[in-house]
């Protein structure tokens, strides 16, 4: 490790088949916001020795998910240059991240080596060419659906598993948590000194607020429910249910603010949901997408 501090890194650009990648992870319920996966990629590569110099990634952002959370906004914010593909076929995602590769290799000599994200053996093609052009080519795959040809014409073969294990001090959903924390315990704080007034209390009903928190968080419906989860685990929140036009639904709360609540009276203990299966809403919302993707 010594070795590689002491050497000139080596620089790296990343393109990346993201519609491929983002498809991959949906079907294990996991998404590269969750994962840290731009924070650890560039911690992974400081450690090797390389200095990411370029993150481009491919993808058709009208994807229902991706679309409503503002996806391709949020990937800019992590400095990661975004290529909408529209919906003109994964033949054209391929072809492009081809143009830009080849563009990259005769316009910029500051590039050492190249990162293609993929499990698509349609891309073995493009690696001939740059290994052709004297540069190196990694292929970093998203699980075991990969095809063995193509790892077989990549300098080397990285997984995307190995690369989220990095330890980071920081991920930019911490940020997006922490916003969210304080903004839904002002809002509380606010209907309680509202409720003080009028008599009325409005509730934060749990589906209504995940769906109005996509836009404005830019994280995707399963991942807020993912987000809310480990509130849930970790005890912050707890879940309640309550009648609303003579319908029920549930909604949260902070769980520190329970016993001013109930002091209240806006809530009582029979209201409160000890086991509220949140995980099955999670599981319902990764599913609702996988659906939308066959």
């Amino acid at each position: 490790m010594d070795e590689i501090r002491n050497q000139e890194p080596v620089n790296v650009a990343v393109f990346v088949d993201y519609e491929n990648v983002y498809k991959c992870l949906l079907e294990r319920n996991e998404n590269m916001l969750r994962l840290a996966f731009f924070e650890k990629l560039r911690e992974w590569c400081r450690i090797h020795g390389k200095r990411v110099i370029k993150i481009a990634v491919y993808c058709n952002f009208d994807n229902t998910d991706l679309y409503e959370s503002y996806h391709q906004s949020l990937l800019q914010s992590y400095g990661v240059e975004t290529i909408h593909t529209a919906n003109q076929g994964k033949n054209y995602a391929d072809l492009k991240i081809t143009i830009d590769v080849l563009t990259s290799i005769y316009s910029n000599h500051n590039i050492d080596e190249f990162y293609i994200m993929s499990n698509d053996k349609d891309m073995t093609p493009l690696l001939n060419v740059i290994r052709a052009n004297k540069r190196n080519v990694s292929v970093i795959t998203t699980g075991d659906q990969y095809n063995e040809a193509l790892i077989a014409f990549a300098d080397e073969h990285i997984r995307l598993e190995e690369i989220v294990k990095t330890e980071i001090s920081h991920r930019v959903l911490d940020d997006i948590i922490d916003l969210y924390w304080k903004k839904f315990n002002k809002y509380i704080d606010e209907k309680v000194v509202e409720y003080d007034k009028t008599g009325v209390f409005r509730e934060y009903a749990l589906e209504y607020n995940l769906k109005n928190e996509v836009a404005f968080s830019k994280i995707m419906i399963y991942e807020m429910a993912n987000v809310l989860l480990d509130l849930y685990r970790q005890g912050k929140v707890l879940f309640y249910h309550y009648l609303y036009n003579g319908r029920p639904y549930v909604a949260m709360l902070p769980a520190d603010k329970k016993d001013v609540l109930i002091h209240k009276g806006i809530l009582t203990e029979d209201a409160i949901l000890p086991n509220f299966d949140m995980e099955a809403v999670v599981q319902a919302k990764y599913d609702y997408y996988k659906r939308l993707n066959d």
